[in-house]
């Protein structure tokens, strides 16, 4: 985890610009879907508060 934290910094990527789709809990079981199916990059289940910063 260490290592891929300092090529993270090395490479200027910050994880949260990978993610391309943020739901609620509540449609975790769509989030899955998406993810299972393959037509998206990364998939965030998130808390209220976190939705709204994104």
């Amino acid at each position: 985890m260490e290592d891929l934290v300092e090529r993270l910094v090395r490479w200027g990527v910050h994880p949260a610009g990978l993610v391309t789709h943020r739901f609620p809990l509540e449609k975790a079981d769509e989030a899955y879907l998406l993810m299972a199916g393959g037509r998206c990059g990364k998939v965030a289940v998130c808390f209220d508060e976190e939705l709204a910063m994104g």
